[in-house]
This record gives structure tokens, C-alpha cells and sequence, in this order.
């Protein structure tokens, strides 16, 4: 089991979560692995027949799964690692999260500019995920940590706060969020 995997368990342990949704699968690795009670996968791409996966885009998921009114505890968002879709994706997320619930943010720590090109050039790619990332702590005010993961994990909790499309960054070039360790959380 990965690092990331054993954090998620960790977090579902210690908060006594029932409920995870996942974003993007990837290798299913993570999901297979994720201990928790109720869990659903959402992937446009995934292979898997596993009763608990969703064949679809997040967006086409989140439209309809919005209309159910059902929550979960913690969301995972390692999808379409393209900033708009990211963006979209922490609004959805937020609106189907319960009361004291976390999202997080796979991506946010790219390490090269190639890396976070969009679109993908190379093998191991975290597109611009940083741009959502790096908007989240300028412009609002919702409670923010950071995981030190390979490609870094971005920690959202709910609060009373609204959260509305908008805030994704743009303007920071990546040198700059790189040289000051814009996935970090500073006071």
C-alpha cells in the first residue's frame, strides 16, 4: 500500500468516516486499497466492472449525483489534471461533502515545468493542478493543509464558507509557485 493510500486510511480512521468518493482511478490501486465503509470511483476510463465504479466524466457524475442530495466524508480528486476541470471539481466536491468532511487535492506539487504541461507531454504528469491549488489560497477562506506526498496533496475541510467558481489562478507563472513552494500552507 502507498503512502497516500495509508494517509486516506488514516484520515478515515481518525475522523470516523463511513462515506468516500474518488475522482479519477488511475491503476485503481488507491481505490482498491482505501478501507472505508461505503466507497464509490468515478472514471470515464475505467476498465474495471467493480459494482462500485462509475463509467463517466466528473461532470456528467456531479450533475446528477448533486440532484440526490447525498453527501460523503471524504472526496478524492486526482481526475482530469487540467485547472478548469480541477476547479469544477473542488465546487462539485464541496457541495457533496458533509459537515466537517475533506476534500483532497492530489497534483499540487509538480516538479518540473514539463510536468504540469498541459496538454500532457510526458509519462508522469500533474497538468496544472497547481493553478486550482494555489487560487484556493489566495482567494478564499476555507481551511487549507498540506500532505507531503510524491506530487503533493492539498487538504480542504469544509467550513460554513461558500465556495463558487472563480478562484482559480491564472496569473502565477509555475516558476514562481515553484520557487516559493506555492503548494505549501503559510501563515
Amino acid at each position: 500500500m502507498n503512502k497516500r493510500t495509508e494517509y486516506i486510511n488514516g484520515l478515515i480512521k481518525e475522523h470516523g468516516f463511513s462515506s468516500y468518493l474518488e475522482i479519477g482511478l488511475g491503476d485503481g490501486n488507491n481505490f482498491r486499497e482505501v478501507d472505508c465503509k461505503i466507497k464509490l470511483g468515478v472514471d470515464p476510463q475505467v476498465k474495471s466492472t467493480y459494482m462500485s465504479l462509475v463509467k463517466k466524466s466528473s461532470d456528467d457524475f456531479f450533475s446528477s449525483w448533486l440532484k440526490t442530495n447525498e453527501v460523503f466524508d471524504i472526496i478524492f480528486i486526482d481526475g482530469l489534471h487540467h485547472a478548469d476541470q480541477v476547479e469544477r471539481d473542488i465546487v462539485n466536491a464541496w457541495n457533496c461533502l458533509n459537515k466537517g468532511g475533506i476534500i483532497l487535492i492530489h497534483d499540487i506539487k509538480p516538479h518540473t515545468f514539463e510536468m504540469q504541461q498541459v496538454p500532457r507531454i510526458q509519462t508522469v504528469w500533474t497538468g496544472d493542478v497547481w493553478r486550482a491549488w494555489n487560487g484556493l489560497k489566495i482567494n478564499t477562506k476555507l481551511k487549507l493543509d498540506y500532505w507531503d506526498d510524491q506530487y503533493g496533496l492539498g487538504i480542504i475541510h469544509k467550513s460554513r464558507h461558500k465556495l463558487e467558481l472563480g478562484f482559480l489562478d491564472m496569473d502565477t507563472t509555475f516558476e514562481d509557485y515553484k520557487a516559493n513552494e506555492g503548494w505549501l500552507i503559510k501563515n
